[in-house]
């Protein structure tokens, strides 16, 4: 059986140095063996300026001065974690067609608070996040995943086995690679950031070369549910559950960083953007 081992979202550390709360995006649940992740997607300031992680403390004033507060994206992401477990426990067997329509629900929770709203891209945008959830249940893991939030399964020598997919990966490559090449793009200006949000963002016909270049995060549009993956996970090779939001991605980057944390999560507390982590453990019964 899997054994909840850590559960935690902290705030990124820059804001505890200088004294200043920022405004979370994060949210997450767990319930004995259910779990979801949400990560709000960043907005524009109350102005309709971008927002960069702030690098000293001059930028942290104005970041908690001019987010907006209460934020939509966290809003969008309390939403998810929070109907992911309603839904979840609503079941007594679970499978991937059942988790597709669960995430398909949650997607149409979050509609609720876009209905109706006008939008410019900017300072009004849609709020929506994206997130892993999932449910282990008889040696399985079933989950669904959206965005850059992250489910992965290690062995008991810490070796990879399952990583849920991430549907940027494409689009950042496009962007990076191609597109910035061949236009003068700069995410402080506003016609760009109108441009990624209202073009490539849930937008299935954004192809270059007949690939797919779009992204997909959860806004409660009927076109998020293109970018919805589920998964079905035989777990018994499997001794370490993780899911974290993307703030956490540093430490799973090398082996010996991903040992340490899972044997002592309390690391990620230290230092670092907004993250959240869970983490479940193979127990003898």
């Amino acid at each position: 059986m899997f054994k909840l081992k850590y559960a935690k979202m902290c705030d990124n550390s820059i804001f505890e140095k200088y004294g200043e709360k920022p405004v979370a995006e994060d949210y997450f649940e767990t319930k004995n063996n259910m779990f979801c992740i949400a990560d709000g997607v960043t907005r524009d300031t109350i102005h309709g300026e971008s927002v960069p992680y702030p690098k000293n403390e001059e930028e942290v004033k104005k970041w908690v001065r001019d987010y907006p507060n209460p934020s939509g994206a966290y809003e969008a992401a309390k939403i998810c974690a929070q109907n992911c477990i309603k839904y979840l426990s609503e079941y007594e067997k679970i499978n991937e067609g059942i988790m597709q329509e669960i995430a398909k629900n949650i997607n149409k929770e979050i509609w609720k608070i876009n209905e109706g709203r006008k939008i410019d891209y900017l300072k009004e945008d849609l709020y929506c996040c994206v997130a892993v959830g999932g449910i282990i249940q008889e040696n399985y893991l079933y989950a669904f995943s959206i965005g850059d939030c992250h489910i992965k399964a290690f062995d008991e020598n810490f070796d990879l086995k399952f990583e849920t997919i991430n549907n940027h990966t494409n689009f950042e490559k496009y962007l990076a690679e191609i597109y910035s090449k061949n236009n003068d793009y700069d995410w402080t200006n506003p016609k760009d950031r109108v441009m990624v949000r209202r073009d490539f963002r849930n937008n299935i016909d954004a192809k270059y070369n007949g690939e797919e270049v779009s992204f997909g995060v959860l806004t409660g549009e009927r076109k998020a549910e293109h970018y919805i993956d589920t998964y079905k996970i035989e777990l018994s090779d499997i001794k370490y559950i993780c899911a974290y939001s993307d703030g956490c991605e540093p430490f799973f980057e090398k082996k010996e960083i991903l040992k340490e944390i899972i044997e002592e999560p309390s690391k990620v507390e230290k230092e670092g953007k907004e993250r959240t982590l869970v983490i479940y453990e193979k127990v003898s019964v």
